[in-house]
């Protein structure tokens, strides 16, 4: 579909229409093979402590759906859905949900007869989702711009470290980056099409039934939307767009999804609401260290996201995502610094010259949808958000993930018009769109293998590397998922019966380790903090600045300061383990 053909009657190239049958088979391929990566590369991927708590709660909620199939459960009722769904009730239970359901397939209750064991059953829906982030990004890509676009996009988001490392887990945040781009994919069609302002909704209720962060979306996709209905707006006589159905269908069957899909809600349902953004909006503080400083309390410097990112991100998808930012920006910024000059504007030669059929329905027809500015805003949000002073600390990258499909497609778009520039022929076009791609995934397909499984101690060549982002001062991990490295060591040197303090690896992920058999039955958990210490007989220590405190009441119990196993990446200490 090329740029011109597709303008010709006004619209961004392809928002309309039905995408030939090859782009939609192609991205149904991107799915499934990263999802296929994700499920091979998480194998000996350690077990995160929210994974736990998630895996316990998909238990609980499968109790429940158990007793469905009986009418005399009363599985309806107050007392019987307290019982089931109290567990980590402050977080919606879509992807719970689909974890409890993607266990009890793929694992079932006969371990002889399983698919697949039970970390990777519970971490499946994970891997679906995060694929479909990628396919999307590509649809939007060829959309927008240009296969070359949406190839070079989904490329860039597979092979984006971090991204491919939260896409492994049995979590929320890739299930977020996937449902809040799937939402603005809907609002963005649902300007122009009815099915998709209905579907707009729907897929907004599926955002807010993944993660909190969904609440903040009509904020910026209204601001997004006022600049695309300004030329259709008249101050004499006063004409202002009527409500789009865009808009009313997110307000509408939006909270009724988010109500319906958690039974959680449906008794004392203004209470456990209050609750539920009680919570998040007084969310217990992390600890994070940034640039040698431990921070415990915010604020976080505002200045710790875009560092993050400039750290994490590999750096020829930053450059290329600012010059895409840059090809969409430069002529409406130009515009508006001549009129702050009072210059005469140049003219602009835009497909989009006829006035918009002003309908509630179809609010942006033959409008301009201002694409640059959406997907300005929407890798910029996430990121904001975060930096913002009063934003509780949270865990690093993860918690600005929604951002990423963005960026990816501005890189895109900034590689595709390069390649266009150079005027080459239909075939040789072809393949070096091909060539491209493979030449700006290529950094984050490398990093990626350079630190799996350590995914959250990866630092892209800006930072120096593994090794530069610990000299630097900045978080080497968290989550106490490093450990799960160290398990062969601990079955094959600890005595039987042996108590091991397991410091940062909490209860739930200890028992998932020996459901899994990943750990010997008779290696027992100590419990936490001094005590725990004092009662073991082998502890570990996960290398984060703030935890310096129990390395030295290790060395006071144990009577000696020199560990029997250090687990290290690029020479950087990761998990110290120390014996009696």
């Amino acid at each position: 579909m090329s740029r011109t053909t597709a303008r010709v009657d006004g619209e961004r190239p392809g928002l309309l229409g039905r995408l030939p049958w090859r782009d939609r088979l192609f991205a149904l391929l991107l799915l499934f093979a990263a999802a296929g990566s994700l499920g091979l590369a998480q194998r000996n991927l350690g077990v995160m402590r929210d994974e736990g708590t998630y895996f316990d709660a998909a238990r609980a909620y499968w109790g429940w759906f158990a007793k469905l199939g009986d009418p005399r459960s009363k599985a309806f009722s107050k007392a019987q859905i307290s019982q089931y769904f109290h567990t980590n009730n402050e977080h919606p239970v879509l992807l719970k949900t689909a974890f409890a359901l993607s266990w009890r397939l793929f694992h079932g209750p006969d371990k002889r007869q399983a698919l697949l064991d039970e970390i990777s059953a519970f971490r499946l829906p994970a891997w679906l989702l995060t694929g479909l982030a990628i396919s999307l990004v590509y649809l939007l890509g060829v959309r927008i711009e240009s296969r070359t676009a949406g190839l070079i996009a989904a490329l860039v988001l597979w092979t984006m470290p971090r991204v491919f490392f939260h896409g492994q887990l049995a979590c929320f945040d890739t299930a977020i980056m996937s449902t809040w781009l799937l939402a603005i994919y809907a609002y963005l069609r649902g300007l122009m099409q009815l099915r998709w302002a209905l579907a707009a909704g729907v897929c907004w209720g599926i955002a807010l039934a993944t993660k909190h962060n969904a609440w903040i979306m009509p904020g910026f996709l209204l601001l997004h939307y006022l600049v695309v209905v300004w030329p259709d707006l008249s101050l004499r006589p006063l004409r202002l767009p009527r409500i789009p159905l865009v808009f009313v269908s997110m307000a509408l069957i939006g909270p009724l999804v988010f109500y319906l899909h958690w039974p959680w809600l449906w008794f004392d349902t203004v209470k456990h609401v209050q609750d539920y953004f009680a919570f998040h909006l007084h969310h217990a503080y992390y600890n994070m260290e940034f640039l040698g400083t431990n921070y415990g309390r915010p604020p976080l410097p505002i200045s710790y996201p875009f560092v993050m990112t400039l750290f994490t991100v590999p750096t020829v998808t930053l450059l290329l995502a600012l010059a895409g930012g840059f090809v969409y920006l430069r002529r409406p910024a130009g515009l508006a610094l001549a009129r702050i000059r009072r210059q005469r504007p140049p003219r602009e030669d835009s497909p989009f010259r006829f006035p918009a059929r002003r309908s509630w329905l179809r609010p942006a027809k033959g409008l301009d949808p201002r694409i640059g500015l959406l997907l300005t805003l929407t890798a910029l949000i996430p990121i904001l958000l975060i930096a913002h002073p009063n934003t509780p600390i949270f865990g690093g990258t993860k918690h600005w993930l929604p951002a990423y499909p963005f960026v990816a497609l501005l890189a895109g778009v900034a590689a595709s018009r390069l390649l266009a520039r150079l005027g080459l022929v239909a075939r040789r076009r072809a393949l070096a769109a091909v060539g491209l791609a493979l030449v700006v995934a290529l950094p984050g397909a490398l990093n990626i293998y350079q630190t799996h499984p350590f995914g959250l101690s990866q630092y892209n060549a800006i930072a120096g590397g593994v090794a530069g982002g610990a000299d630097l001062g900045l978080n080497r991990q968290f989550w106490g998922y490093a450990p799960r490295q160290l398990l062969p060591w601990l079955n094959s040197e600890l005595r039987g019966n042996t108590s091991v303090y397991f410091h940062d690896v909490n209860y739930a992920s200890y028992a998932a380790y020996r459901r899994a058999g990943l750990l010997r039955n008779d290696i027992r958990y100590s419990g936490m903090e001094l005590p725990a210490i004092q009662a073991s007989r082998a502890a570990m220590v996960v290398h984060e600045l703030h935890f310096n405190k129990y390395d030295y009441w290790i060395w006071r119990s144990y009577g000696h300061p020199s560990p029997t196993k250090v687990l290290t990446l690029d020479g950087v200490p990761l998990v110290s383990v120390y014996q009696r």
